[in-house]
């Protein structure tokens, strides 16, 4: 359990091992989770490992299958086929001890709108004996700038959302999975929302982000996961992403036929005398290559998921090449 949390109950501590590539446990995991609806099939065979202290995100659009696996891994459905495991817990068949170890955010709201902003963060937090109410209220006030004294339905959509994300932040639990938590904000909140996913990675919470802003889901994520029609397409390691560099370089006279292996160059386009290059490896090696040929032109800069998640989601995606 995380040292800001030590006050929680204890609880099981059983993991699967340690994700690949990664020397941290694994406290997420599912192995072939599907669900079908009758003929239709929801969720298809998705094998997730989520570390701990982790951002997973969960990238798609809407129907691609996010919200079934989160609510499978909450015990709120029951899987087809498959398991789900949190901490070791089955998420079925233990769904009780499981919601005690996470702070939901549900993408679709329903609070009592009766209640005052106040009142509902003191009902929600005193259902988990009341440690975080006031970290909520402080969020709300502070961060999202709430008027916690006016009832829940003088709020709008957007201010609903602001009071059950500050409950969320402030859960004293281990995990957080937040479905869509920036529908319906404004930038300013968008961005706190974003710094409070951060924060909560640096003292020791795992989090599972859905959504289907690609900005947001790659800023904030160690790993991205890509959802389609519901199935697990690709998982993207961000930080062997982030060490990726994109080198467009226009040359006079042709492009180089030979390039130093120790440079970690590897053309991806050529286009008469201009080549794409993806490179990983030091920046100071590279730019004395650059600067010794006859170079016209170069520009450097990162690639954003929006390549590989065009391989998916794309025009060029035939609807039928996920089937089977």
């Amino acid at each position: 359990m995380s040292k800001a949390y030590e006050a929680a109950d204890p609880v099981p501590r059983l993991v699967h091992g340690v994700v690949a590539g990664m020397q941290r446990p694994a406290i997420i995991h599912t192995e072939a989770l599907s669900k079908s609806y009758g003929p239709f099939r929801a969720l298809k065979g998705i094998d997730l490992d989520v570390a701990q202290g982790e951002v997973y995100g969960l990238l798609g659009p809407n129907g691609s299958g996010k919200t079934t696996a989160i609510r499978l891994l909450l015990g709120l459905i029951r899987p087809t086929s498959g398991r789900a495991t949190v901490f070791g817990l089955d998420s079925w068949r233990q769904s009780l001890q499981v919601r005690r170890l996470v702070s939901f955010l549900p993408g679709e709201l329903r609070l009592f709108g009766s209640m005052s902003g106040l009142g509902t963060l003191r009902f929600l937090s005193d259902l988990r004996g009341g440690d975080g109410l006031d970290r909520a209220v402080a969020i709300a006030e502070q961060v999202m700038k709430l008027d916690l004294r006016k009832k829940v339905r003088a709020y709008s959509t957007g201010m609903k959302q602001k009071l059950a994300l500050a409950l969320a932040f402030a859960d004293p639990v281990d995990v957080l999975i937040l479905d869509e938590p920036t529908s319906a904000l404004d930038p300013s909140a968008r961005g706190e929302v974003i710094r409070l996913v951060k924060e909560a990675r640096e003292i020791g919470q795992t989090i599972i982000f859905s959504g289907h802003v690609l900005s947001e889901v790659e800023e904030v994520s160690d790993r991205v996961a890509i959802l389609r029609r519901g199935r697990l397409m690709h998982v993207e390691d961000m930080k062997s992403r982030r060490a990726l560099r994109m080198v467009l370089a226009r040359f006079r006279g042709g492009i180089p036929a030979d390039v130093p292996e120790d440079l970690g160059l590897a053309a991806r386009e050529r286009t008469g005398d201009v080549v794409l290059f993806e490179h990983r490896g030091e920046i100071g090696p590279l730019l004395s290559w650059l600067a010794s040929l006859p170079v016209e032109d170069v520009a450097i800069g990162t690639e954003d998921l929006r390549s590989p998640y065009d391989r998916f989601h794309g025009p060029d995606m035939a609807d039928g090449e996920d089937e089977g």
